[in-house]
């Protein structure tokens, strides 16, 4: 039995890629960059060998300037867009009421994460929320599992991590834990074991594991 939940956040508990595009265009249009679509933001950042800085601003690195220009667009715009999926809240509800300790695991910056789920009134199920500015490897690296262990106190074989993506299984993968795949999101899996095209299903099964 588990007691303990990992979520990945962005494709798998909120739809965020609209507010990402938004401020990744707010960004390019300043360096005189054209925009690019929902769907390519949706395809690239989930793909392990894709350059994002190349991708997104025509650079090898980001500078302070890109990170600083994305990140005051995006704290002060993305609650205006994001939407958590449905039956999202409901499942976390029902997992914190019963005592499982709830965490993040994101490659996005942790702050990025707070401020979006405070906004959408998830923030307080979490005892723990994670980013890539928390650890020296992001996903599919599994450093922030780890991280989340430590200071949570919960081996990873009593952990379920729950997510969207290739960077979300190689994670678990490496972490020697379970997985389970959301289809509902942005990403792909390479062989999913187990896999969900809802919510309900997800939380049913979910029950089973923490009765």
């Amino acid at each position: 039995m588990i007691k303990s939940v990992i979520f990945d956040m962005d494709g798998t508990l909120l739809n965020s890629s609209y507010a990402m595009t938004l401020s990744v265009n707010h960004v390019r249009k300043s360096y005189g960059l054209g925009p690019i679509q929902k769907d390519y933001l949706e395809y690239i950042i989930n793909e392990p060998s894709i350059d994002l800085p190349m991708e997104l601003y025509d650079v090898k690195e980001y500078s302070q300037e890109h990170r600083d220009r994305f990140a005051k667009h995006y704290l002060a715009n993305a609650n205006l867009h994001v939407k958590p999926y449905e039956g999202a809240y409901e499942l976390l509800k029902s997992l914190h009421v019963k005592g499982v300790t709830l965490c993040i695991a994101t490659n996005a910056a942790d702050f990025f994460a707070r401020n979006m789920l405070q906004g959408q009134g998830m923030l307080d199920f979490f005892s723990f929320v994670i980013g890539s500015n928390n650890v020296e490897h992001s996903k599919p690296n599994p450093d922030m599992l780890h991280h989340i262990s430590e200071l949570s106190k919960i081996p990873l074989s009593k952990s379920l991590l729950v997510g969207d993506s290739i960077k979300d299984e190689g994670a678990a993968h490496n972490a020697n834990m379970d997985f389970l795949f959301v289809d509902w999101g942005y990403g792909k899996s390479d062989k999913p074991t187990k896999s969900f095209k809802d919510m309900t299903r997800l939380s049913n099964y979910l029950q089973t594991r923490i009765q």
